[in-house]
């Protein structure tokens, strides 16, 4: 959209107007305190776009920096998720050397399109959102279950735009040991009361017979992925 409308020139000004400015505030945080501030604030990014659009995959397109990719078109999931892992591990290594917060990543992820965004995901990311199309890979389901890579899954949300709950692989990955939780997506849009996450445990608990031991396994499990500091 920006390229198209020429507010940017190439994709390495789409990565520095993410990353450049808060490069800046960690080396300097007096020069934007509230930027500073909200930044301690923060656990982790996530990426969004519909993920079944879709992607013509050049390998030439993969040979490309930042600066080089010109094109209207967007780069694909993979382009996409390395330049943002790369950047925020950079980040990362410098906030923790201020002694700051650091940032996991966690994008959206499988609930739709190629199976090579959850093989993108498995190599860049801390944890994922949706992962529903780990259902059609049982290599990659299993790589997820041995690193125990979050994922947090809104069954409510996958019912109204990819997958029928009764379709939904949560029981199936919970019983199967991987680290799902479960979690909300545009709860204006999908959810019908004030408490949308509760809504997400009651269904899944009448739906597919969870116990009050497996509701509590599940909590678990979104302590386990939300990078808050432990408290001592």
């Amino acid at each position: 959209v920006y390229r198209k409308n020429n507010v940017i020139k190439n994709f390495q000004e789409m990565i520095d107007n993410i990353f450049k400015p808060i490069f800046e505030v960690t080396i300097d945080p007096s020069i934007n305190p509230d930027l500073h501030q909200m930044l301690l604030q923060i656990v982790g990014f996530d990426t969004v776009d519909d993920e079944s659009v879709y992607e013509e995959l050049q390998l030439k397109h993969l040979a490309w920096y930042p600066i080089q990719w010109t094109e209207e078109e967007n780069p694909i999931y993979a382009y996409w998720m390395y330049y943002i892992y790369a950047n925020l591990y950079s980040l990362n290594s410098l906030r923790a050397s201020r002694g700051l917060n650091t940032f996991s990543f966690r994008p959206h992820c499988g609930e739709s399109g190629n199976v090579d965004h959850l093989a993108t995901g498995f190599l860049v990311a801390d944890g994922i959102n949706h992962g529903i199309r780990l259902d059609h890979n049982p290599v990659l389901q299993y790589l997820y279950y041995l690193e125990q890579i979050g994922i947090a899954v809104s069954p409510l949300s996958n019912n109204k735009l990819f997958l029928q709950y009764q379709r939904n692989p949560f029981p199936k990955f919970f019983a199967r040991g991987l680290n799902v939780s479960l979690s909300t997506d545009d709860p204006l849009m999908i959810h019908v009361t004030k408490e949308p996450l509760l809504e997400e445990y009651a269904v899944a608990a009448q739906v597919w017979n969870f116990s009050t031991v497996d509701l509590c396994e599940i909590a678990r499990n979104s302590v386990r992925q939300c990078s808050f500091e432990e408290i001592l």
